[in-house]
């Protein structure tokens, strides 16, 4: 769940971005005033999606298991289920 919500503020960063510079331009004089409508959804949908990816990405690398690592599924001991995990070494 942390994931699909750190993918999301991924996501939703260049349309904050855009936000941000809509009521920054508002403030400064001679700047056309900016809404909703003239935004580049287009651009914006884009670099969120990528920002989402790359995040996936390097999520991905830095909190991964190591490649040698083998799983060991879940098991029912005593009526207590422990979880699955991943064990160093070979099997």
């Amino acid at each position: 769940m942390a994931r699909f919500i750190i993918n999301l503020l991924f996501f939703a960063a260049p349309f904050v971005a855009f936000w941000v510079f809509m009521v920054a331009s508002r403030r400064i004089e001679g700047r056309p005033n900016l809404g909703w409508g003239d935004a580049p959804f287009g651009w914006l949908v884009v670099a969120g999606l990528a920002l989402g990816a790359l995040s996936m990405v390097v999520l991905g690398y830095y909190t991964g298991q190591e490649t040698e690592a083998a799983y060991e599924p879940a098991r029912l001991i005593d009526g207590d289920i422990q979880s699955g995990r991943a064990v160093d070494g070979q099997p």
